[in-house]
């Protein structure tokens, strides 16, 4: 008889939200685990700190080199049937082809999805970083990549076997919806653009979760 840690098929865990939520303090307390141990999820912004000060590149190179550096690791452990995770921002359709692929090698995908209740939380939330260390973003780009990352949601969603979504505003994260392949537990209210980036993948979403 097959082992579980054989059967159990491997994960693509994507960590999501806009800047400034709080995603790396959200994923700490959703239970981010496997049979066969923990998980990598890459940070792109540590990552290219880190080739920033070690290689000495400049940091718009950094960055450029860590974009890269991600793309090659997330898709050789698609291709090695390795589980892992990204941090992303999710403001753009980028990531939906890495789902396509893991999907089609048997993967589970999973989303961890974090937001603050307001933009102006999260212009303040990037201020402070700021003020200890950490780096910077454009007010606008800031606004801009919200409303996108809100949009690119719904995709992502209803693509996950498994998917916890956070409300990042308070003193901890509060889970707002959780997903179990077919099942979902709504214990508050998701923002408007949210549901509605699922309702256009998923018609009919709206009404299933005003019931809820």
């Amino acid at each position: 008889m097959a082992s579980k840690l054989k059967t159990e098929p491997p994960a693509l865990w994507i960590v999501a939200g806009p800047n400034g939520s709080g995603k790396s303090s959200a994923y700490g307390m959703s239970s981010v685990d496997e049979p066969m141990g923990s998980i990598w999820i890459i940070n792109p912004d540590l990552l290219a700190r880190r080739i920033h000060d070690f290689e000495k590149l400049e940091p718009l190179a950094a960055n450029m080199a860590a974009v890269e550096r991600i793309e090659a690791w997330l898709y050789a452990s698609i291709e090695t049937h390795q589980t892992i995770g990204v941090e992303t921002v999710l403001s753009t359709p980028k990531y939906r082809r890495l789902v396509e692929k893991a999907r089609a090698r048997g993967f589970s995908i999973n989303l961890i999805y974090v937001y603050l209740d307001s933009v102006e939380l999260n212009i303040e939330r990037v201020r402070t970083r700021v003020r200890k260390g950490g780096h910077d973003v454009p007010e606008d780009r800031i606004r801009s990549r919200r409303l996108k990352s809100f949009g690119e949601f719904g995709w992502f969603f209803t693509q996950a076997d498994r998917a916890d979504v956070y409300d990042n505003s308070g003193a901890t994260p509060r889970r707002v919806l959780a997903k179990r392949g077919l099942s979902m537990l709504s214990y508050d209210r998701l923002p408007e653009e949210m549901i509605d980036a699922v309702e256009r993948e998923d018609p009919g979403f709206r009404s299933l979760y005003d019931a809820d």
